[in-house]
């Protein structure tokens, strides 16, 4: 039996020698794969790290101090170079597939559904505690007033009931300028009445001798014709001017216009005049031809357009005059120190 124990007792001795040398080999191994591991993954976020930092990223001091050359580019590219030659109007109608000569008048229904919103919002604000009449009231007894008349009263105020009409909208050539505008016909049948009543003064022979009242009623029954309007941009110039020149739209109408007034008339206290025709024509006659100086081409009505650049000239321009007076300042400091003394 001893021999039998003597006999087992190496083997037990040897297999358990054998896995705890298998258990130490597994456990280095896996140990070895683990640091191998971590230590790959490292190595591959410090190159990509240095990859982005010495290939795509520079220093902020040289950010600071070099130039960026502008990216923004009103020019076509390179592929495009035949139409850099044509006038800036032929190169939108070919971008925006538009044609002069075969395009139809287009419709305005929305824009006469925005407008018509707008003059009904403006009627109601109007009658409201009869703002506008007070207002047309002291616009008539202002500074404008002659002498040979008296106080103006506004004894009817009718801002009608229909509303304008725009239709036929199309792009024309402008006149020889290379740009384009727009053309537009409207419509407008209303009876839209001012009604004042007033005094004429006579002051001869001597200061307010006597008086004529007067009764006016204006109706405009129709006024009709064609809008035109264009996109003004300053000429191009080889200098920079101080201030920046005004771009603008211009809104004219054509000369083939149509405004039918009728004048209601009634002059003298006992003895009245009623509906004077010369009266009539010459009231006509001066509406007309005001709206011709004011409006009909080559007159027009200017709307400004912002200028988005300004504010950012003003502050280059400060901080250069400021650049130069701090170079000035280091290089003669005598002088401004005598300025400041």
């Amino acid at each position: 039996m001893d021999a039998a124990h003597n006999s087992v007792w190496p083997q037990i001795k040897d297999y358990i020698r054998e896995e705890l040398n298998h258990k130490a080999c597994s456990h280095f191994s896996a140990t070895s794969f683990m640091e191998g591991f971590i230590l790959g993954q490292l190595s591959v976020i410090i190159i990509v790290v240095l990859a982005i930092r010495y290939l795509l990223m520079e220093e902020v001091k040289q950010v600071k101090k070099r130039y960026i050359s502008p990216r923004l580019s009103t020019s076509p590219r390179t592929t495009t170079t035949a139409t850099t030659s044509q006038l800036p109007a032929a190169y939108i109608t070919q971008r925006t597939y538009y044609d002069l000569v075969h395009h139809p008048p287009e419709s305005t229904d929305w824009l006469n559904v925005l407008i018509g919103q707008a003059i009904m919002q403006y009627r109601k604000d109007a009658n409201i505690n009869q703002r506008l009449v007070y207002a047309v009231d002291e616009t008539l007894n202002g500074d404008a007033r002659p002498n040979v008349l008296g106080p103006i009263h506004v004894t009817e105020l009718n801002l009608g009931e229909e509303l304008p009409i725009f239709s036929s909208a199309r792009i024309r050539p402008s006149d020889g300028n290379g740009t384009m505008k727009a053309e537009i016909d409207f419509e407008y049948n209303d009876n839209i009445t001012l009604g004042v009543e007033t005094q004429v003064i006579l002051n001869w022979p001597r200061q307010a001798f006597a008086a004529l009242p007067v009764s006016l009623a204006l109706s405009v029954i129709r006024f009709s014709g064609t809008l035109t309007i264009e996109l003004v941009n300053p000429p191009e110039t080889t200098t920079r001017p101080e201030k920046p020149l005004e771009r603008y739209i211009a809104i004219s109408s054509h000369s083939n216009f149509v405004l039918d007034l009728h004048v209601r008339s009634l002059i003298g206290s006992r003895t009245k005049l009623e509906d004077i025709p010369k009266l009539t024509d010459l009231i006509a006659t001066r509406l007309r031809n005001l709206y011709i100086d004011k409006l009909v081409y080559p007159n027009f009505v200017k709307v400004p357009i912002p200028n988005i650049w300004e504010k950012r000239d003003q502050q280059t321009k400060e901080q250069k005059e400021a650049a130069l007076a701090g170079v000035d300042e280091e290089i003669h400091p005598d002088i401004f120190q005598t300025k400041r003394f």
